[in-house]
């Protein structure tokens, strides 16, 4: 296990990856409870009608133990941006990954897995047409 570890981030491109991952998740998390202290609580403040565009005093008592919720309600909101962010970047605007070209292809006659570049198949031995943009080997 620790193998494999060591060759993941001894790949550049996953561990650089991985860096800018991080990196850009912790800005985008800085930016997103930013628009919640700046844009979401005010907003929210004036739709409750309490007179008050500040939530650092909302509180509530429950068995004598004082909640503050306001941080829970920004974090909450920047995880919720953080996962739309994440949902188009990734589900809508991912698409489907382009795979590297096949190596193998099917036989016509028997329907077999062979190599791209067989001439017979080694399963039913028919001759095999190549591919028409295979280049010629002869």
């Amino acid at each position: 296990m620790i193998q494999r570890a060591r060759s993941f981030f001894r790949d550049s491109d996953t561990s650089v990856a991985l860096i800018v991952g991080i990196v850009g998740g912790y800005a985008l998390r800085g930016l997103f409870v930013a628009i919640g202290y700046g844009f979401v609580l005010p907003i929210l403040a004036e739709g409750m009608e309490t007179g008050r565009s500040n939530w650092s005093d909302f509180q509530f008592t429950l068995l004598g133990i004082t909640f503050n919720y306001q941080q829970l309600v920004v974090e909450f909101t920047a995880i919720l941006m953080l996962a739309a962010v994440g949902y188009v970047l990734f589900v809508w605007g991912g698409g489907e990954p382009a795979g590297p070209d096949p190596d193998t292809r099917d036989c016509p006659d028997c329907k077999s897995e062979i190599w791209i570049d067989a001439r017979r198949c080694p399963y039913c031995t028919s001759a095999v047409p190549p591919l028409p943009d295979a280049p010629d080997e002869a």
